[in-house]
Order: structure tokens, then sequence, then C-alpha cells
């Protein structure tokens, strides 16, 4: 099973990472059309669905000869804004010594490529198999998912019998990902002019009370919450907008937290703690202001047994591949995979095409920088793993 060639492969990443899906704004449409145009050249059903005006998804069947199960790869075609610091152009997709740098390129257009050529692989040689491999190339993840996979399961555009999320995971197979609970804390103060501010009520002042008890009291808490495999909860403030001018008073102050949760958890518990500081810190003030919490966005935390069968399975063909065992993990971002295993889809998170755990933690703490990379051999290796996986559960 030698696959397509690795140049093949390069040349349809190479056209999709350098197409700015960027989220925010999003808008997955070229990335979708390109990814339909070529699973339809290699014969797969084809339909296109937009949750939202520009939020394309993409859902590619291949039928087998009728039978078997339906095996679901599902990768998503947004990508992160790109931050300060890049040395090459982030979208420029430049291949040096058998890399491809470029944003997006291992967060998830490599894992996007290797399904698209598993799909082409296996329309090569479809009279093997009895079941069905259904594609779904999606909008939104990265914004939590609610537009794309959400939407899929949500409107019964999807079913199938077991999953693979294809996120970069390296040689192990994650059986559980944190959750996200994204929060608005507005503060409402009063104005007045800065030559006089006792007149005023500074709401820029008071958010950061409220930021400074988040980090003193609430975080702390929160490390004693517990997972085998998770790292703790966590809170980032990930924004802080507020003030007109300089010599103005601010009346008004929004704090954007991502408060991550494990899996259990729910965005009532994570709200509603967050809620309680900051009355907290209002109610002990001697000055009046007012603070409002609400829940912008809300992503489950997940998991799967460690032994289910396509946990095995994605183990089983990483190891007749490449003659090596892949292991178990986690990661403690988010993932889609909780769409799939509330619909009660048994998935796994696999994505063979990137080498280490330690590769990882070095990519994504310099994500804004030209570190992000995929080594292309591993994609075509991804190609080969993902179509021993097919082939063993749909033949």
């Amino acid at each position: 099973m030698d696959g397509p060639a690795t140049d093949e492969i390069t040349s349809f990443l190479s056209g999709i990472v350098r197409i700015p899906s960027i989220n925010p704004p999003g808008d997955e449409r070229a990335v979708a059309e390109a990814v339909a145009a070529r699973l339809r050249g290699a014969g797969l059903e084809v339909e296109s669905y937009e949750s939202e005006p520009r939020r394309a998804n993409v859902v590619a069947r291949l039928k087998g000869s009728g039978g078997g199960r339906t095996l679901i790869l599902n990768g998503h075609t947004d990508v992160q804004p790109p931050a300060h610091g890049w040395t090459r152009d982030p979208f420029g997709a430049v291949v040096e010594n058998g890399r491809m740098y470029g944003r997006g390129t291992i967060d998830m257009k490599a894992g996007i490529a290797a399904m698209v050529f598993t799909a082409v692989e296996l329309a090569r040689n479809s009279s093997r198999l009895r079941g069905d491999l259904l594609i779904t190339a999606v909008a939104d993840e990265v914004g939590g998912g609610h537009k794309g996979t959400g939407f899929l399961l949500r409107e019964g555009l999807i079913q199938g019998d077991m999953a693979v999320v294809c996120e970069p995971t390296g040689d192990q197979v994650y059986v559980a990902h944190r959750g996200t609970t994204w929060v608005e804390v507005e503060i409402t103060g009063k104005s007045a002019h800065s030559g006089r501010p006792w007149l005023g009520v500074n709401a820029i002042s008071k958010a950061s009370r409220i930021m400074q008890a988040i980090e003193n009291d609430l975080v702390p808490r929160l490390q004693h919450r517990t997972h085998p495999m998770l790292p703790p909860p966590s809170i980032n403030i990930g924004g802080i907008e507020g003030g007109t001018k300089f010599n103005l008073v601010a009346d008004q102050c929004v704090l954007r937290l991502d408060r991550r949760s494990l899996p259990g958890e729910t965005a009532e518990t994570c709200v509603s703690e967050i809620r309680e500081i900051c009355e907290r810190v209002r109610a002990a003030d001697a000055e009046s202001w007012a603070v409002s919490v609400r829940e912008v966005m809300h992503v489950d935390g997940a998991e799967i047994d460690p032994q289910a069968s396509i946990v095995r399975e994605c183990q089983r063909a990483f190891s007749e591949v490449t003659g090596e065992t892949a292991g178990i993990g986690a990661t403690s971002g988010f993932e889609d995979a909780h769409f799939f295993l509330s619909a009660g889809i048994p998935t796994a998170m696999f994505g063979p095409y990137r080498r280490t755990p330690a590769d990882q933690a070095r990519w994504h703490t310099n994500s804004g920088t030209s570190e992000e990379h995929v080594v292309l051999a591993d994609v075509a290796r991804a190609v080969r793993v993902y179509t021993r996986l097919a082939t063993n559960l749909l033949s």
C-alpha cells in the first residue's frame, strides 16, 4: 500500500495553506471548494452546507458495496489568526528541508490533506470496501465548532458508527479533551473628567480588582480539581477593552475570559464561579458600580474509554503501517470530538502527522511565529495509516 505520491499531497496542501481561512472573522468557502473539488474528482458523492453565510462545511461519501459500517474522518478548515513575529509569510506554504511552514499547516490543514488523500486512495480500490467512508471538512472549530461539526450533527446531515477527529496527535491516540466556556464580564462605572477623577467611578480600575481576585482566589481553587490524563481547569484573560480617552474616567470596561473545564464540568458552574468572584469584589467596594457576567460560548469536555474499539483500531493501524506502538494521550485544548460522543458515536482523536508531544508543545508555544510547520513525509505516512484504518474497519 504505497498510497499517493508525497508531491501530489504537498501540492494540494500548499494550495489550501495559502488560503487564509482565519477565524475570526470566519470564511472557509475557498478551502471547502478546494476539498470538494478534489473529492468529487475522485468519484465521491459530495455535498456542501453553509451553517451561516461563508461558513462552509463539506460532507463527502465514498460508498462501499453495502452491509458494512460507516467511518467518519473529521477535520476543520479554519485557522487561528497569525500573531506577530512571523519571519516567513504565514500563508506562503514555504517548503524548506522537507517541512512546510505556514499558519494552519499542523492545525490542521495537514490533517485535511491526509483525510482527502485517504479517500482518494480508497476510491481507487473501493471494490474492497463494504462500509462507507464519510469525510467531513468543517468550519468554526477554533471558534467552538457550533457552526461546523455541531451544525452537521444537529441538522442530521451526518451519521456514522464511529469517528476519528484527525487533529495532530503524533504517535498517540487521544481519548480526552478539556472543554471551554467563554465569558464576558462587563463593568459599568461613572464617567468624569480626569481633572476631577473623584467625581467618577473608573470601570477599568474595578476590572483590575476582579482580575486580581480571579488570579488570587479562583485559579488556586481550580488547581484542586484533577483528572487522570488532563491538567486542572484554568482561566485565561484573553482581552480587556475599556475607556474612550486619556482625560476621561472610563465608565465601561469588558473582560473576555476563557475558562477551560474538565469533562463533567458544566457551563453553569464555570459562569457562576466567575459571577460569585465579581459580586464579592463589587460588594466589598465603597463606591457604587455594576457588573454583569454572560456566557458567550461553551464546549463540553469529553473522554472515551481507552479500551474502546475505535481507539484500539487506531493503534492497530498505526502499528501495522509503522511497526511502532501508538500510546494513549489527551489534549488540554478543546476539539470537536465531544459533538460526536454526545451523539453516541464512539470517537478517537488521532493525527499521526507530527512527531512527538514535545514538538506539539514547541509549535503551540511559538504558534504566532514561523515555527508552525509539518514534516511532509509524515503527512504521506498519515494517509497510509488512515487508509489502513479504513480498510480494516470497512472491508
